[in-house]
């Protein structure tokens, strides 16, 4: 019987990838909630100043996308493995209904015993 890994391949790299996005934008967001609270001109300051957004309207924004895409991993392995267990009970249906040769069952040919 083939052993099944329970991740596929695409599915760690993917995972991978996805948790480092979202400890990337977690580091946003906790940099731009920082920066709300400091009053001087340091550089996490100016950094924060010379963003569009700022930190923390990014860190949302790449964290939605991280979740969007982790959702859509998640559905597309789920429909896979859905197709492959609906494969495995038809599979499993069409044995049933053939006809099955039972090797306990011995046929032998009966001759009258000479005595």
């Amino acid at each position: 019987m083939k052993k099944k890994l329970p991740l596929s391949i695409f599915e760690i790299v993917a995972y991978s990838i996805l948790a480092l996005l979202g400890l990337w934008a977690l580091t946003y967001i906790c940099l731009g909630i920082a920066c709300q609270f400091i009053r001087y001109d340091t550089g996490l300051r100016i950094a924060n100043d010379k963003l569009n957004l700022g930190f923390l309207w990014e860190g949302l924004i790449i964290l939605g996308v991280t979740a969007a895409a982790a959702v859509t991993v998640l559905l597309i392995t789920a429909k896979k493995s859905d197709r492959d267990f609906e494969k495995a009970q038809r599979r499993a249906a069409r044995l049933k209904k053939a006809p099955v040769n039972n090797p306990e069952v011995v046929e032998a040919e009966v001759a009258p015993v000479e005595k």
